[in-house]
This record gives structure tokens, sequence and C-alpha cells, in this order.
């Protein structure tokens, strides 16, 4: 893939429109802020994703020769971007109207269909499934489905409980940190401090909650980002809430999933997603850039409109070292 471009680098567009739209979707979704978008100039890429086992090299006596061995001919997957974007329609009337707003109609319309574009993006990345054919399949399906057990990280038995009015919480707190950690080794292989391509996604009660725990623990850290943000670290890694869906209502990650991690409805359990960025671990990629067309009147001669488009896909390379889900938490 070639260098990847993030937000931050769109926002520096010198077309106006595209900065702008940029700056909205960075404002709203911190998860589309921090994903890589390298250009590939195809509707669908090839992944090599690593085998699951090393060869295995063999002893020799003096006077023989060593064998041969090959590593596994890695597994190919094939990933494919889709479309996601809006049309802005103003009318002419309004585009018109030559009296004092406190709102022009047009950036009013582009910020709101922005928005909507961020919190789609991530809804899908997270909850997209096979069926849905105009998205990506997101990171709980591929979990269950295309990764291996080590990726799945049951809290406890029944569920961990951390909330505020838990019994003997300190004891859960504790468990609660060790699995965070077993969560970052099977992103990293390591539970270092250095962490700083990890990105623990969640929900905002979640999110509350741990940065209670870790301020009452004594282990509270944040760091802030070039929008002045700021976000709840451990060893490094960052935790991002993913928000709400466009009905502004209903979390993306919830707090009612099933003890078992992957049913996502009629429980009391919450979950972390832990991703690692890079082009041979979790990635986004762009068949082409982000596009937001000129405003222009329409054949109706009553309508301008203008056109956000951008093709986007994402890929999970690495088996063990992309995605790995902490679930069974019980936070409320």
């Amino acid at each position: 893939m070639t260098v990847a471009l993030n937000l931050a680098d769109y926002q520096a567009d010198p077309k106006p429109l595209v900065a702008g739209v940029a700056k909205c979707l960075r404002e709203e979704s911190r998860l589309m802020d921090v994903i890589p978008f390298p250009t590939t100039g195809a509707l669908g890429i090839s992944v090599l994703q690593e085998g699951d086992a090393l060869p295995a090299p063999t002893w020799r006596q003096p006077g023989s020769s060593h064998g041969s061995v090959v590593a596994s001919r890695p597994g190919e997957l094939t990933e494919r971007a889709y479309s996601i974007g809006n049309e802005i329609q103003v009318d002419k009337v309004l585009m018109k109207d030559s009296r004092a707003k406190l709102y022009d109609p047009f950036v009013y319309q582009t910020k709101k269909v922005t928005k909507a574009i961020a919190r789609t993006f991530a809804e899908k990345i997270l909850l997209g499934v096979p069926t849905e054919e105009s998205n990506p399949v997101g990171l709980y399906h591929r979990i269950w489905n295309d990764l291996g057990a080590s990726q799945r990280i049951l809290a406890g038995s029944g569920g961990l409980d951390i909330s505020p009015d838990a019994t003997t919480l300190s004891t859960q707190v504790q468990t609660f940190i060790d699995k965070l950690d077993e969560l970052i080794f099977g992103l990293k292989g390591n539970i270092s401090e250095d962490n700083g391509d990890v990105y623990l996604l969640t929900n905002d009660t979640v999110l509350l909650r741990v940065q209670s725990v870790f301020r009452q623990s004594g282990m509270l850290n944040q760091a802030k980002d070039i929008l002045g943000r700021t976000f709840v670290t451990y060893k490094g890694a960052k935790f991002i809430d993913v928000g709400y869906k466009v009905d502004d209502t209903t979390r993306i990650m919830t707090n009612a999933e099933n003890v078992n991690g992957y049913t996502l409805s009629g429980g009391a359990c919450s979950s972390i997603i832990g991703v690692r960025l890079g082009n041979e671990y979790f990635t986004g990629w762009q068949q082409y850039a982000l596009d937001v067309s000129d405003l222009e009147l329409q054949s109706d001669k009553v309508t301008y409109k203008s056109v956000i488009d951008w093709s986007v896909g994402i890929s999970v390379a690495h088996p063990r070292h992309s995605v790995a889900q902490l679930y069974g938490l019980i936070v409320a």
C-alpha cells in the first residue's frame, strides 16, 4: 500500500470543502480520526494473512546437511472498498436569501450530513455483517468468525462486575487490570509501556468507569491529541468512545451484550475491542481520496447540490496481533 493519509491530512487540503468536511469528521468520530487510509486505486485488495505455524528447522549431525523447510503459504483474503457519502441539497431561495442569518444553510446541511457519515462509518466498522452488501464486515463478526480463540478474552465467568456498587470491588478491579494486560498481550505479544499503536474501543459508560477505576487506583494517565482532546491511556494504549448511532440515543457498543460476547442484545455486559494499527495489522484504506464536489445549480434551476463521496474499506491482516475483544464486563 502507498503512504497512508488520515483525516488530519485531509483537513489541510487546499480545497475548502474537503478540509471542512474532514474537520467535521475528526470532531465527530475519534475512531475515524485515528485510522490511516492508504490509497490503492482499486475496488478490492488482496491481504496476506500470516500462517498459524512457523517452519520447523532440523538439527544435524556432523557430515550431514541441514534439511530444507519453508514457511507455509500465507492465507490470502480479499477486502473491498465501499462508497460512503451523501448529497447535500439546498434550495435556491435559501442560497439567495440576503437577510442576516444565524447560520448558512449549506454549511448547516453539510455539518449534519458529515456527522451522520462519521457515525455510520463507526457503526459499520464495529457492527457490519456479511449480509449487508453495501458496507464493510465489522470487527465483532470478524473476531467471532475469522479469528482464533486467543483473540477473545472473557472477563469473568458470569461477567466481571466493576460497577460502582459491585461487591468486593477492589478484587474485581485487580482482575479487570489483569484482563486489560491480557487484551494488550493478544495484540502485541507483550505488555510493555510502548503501545502507541493500540487503541481500545468501547462506549462512554465503560470509558467513564475505567477512568474512575484508574483514578482511584492511582493509575490514571491521559494524553492529548493535536485537537486538544484528552484520551485515557493504559500503558500507552488509548481508549476511544466509539459513540452513538445516527439516532443519537443508541450506543454503537452497548451495555446490553450477552456475557458470551457475540450476542449484542438481551444481556447486561459490555466489551472493549482492542485494535493495533498498521498495514500488517488493522488499517483502513481508500480506493480514492475523500471527494467533496463544488456546490452547483442543478438542471431544475432551483436546487444547489454538492456530493460527499469516499470509497473506503478496512483490512485485518494479522490473525493474532490485529484485533482482540475483552468481553463480559458489567459496568452499570
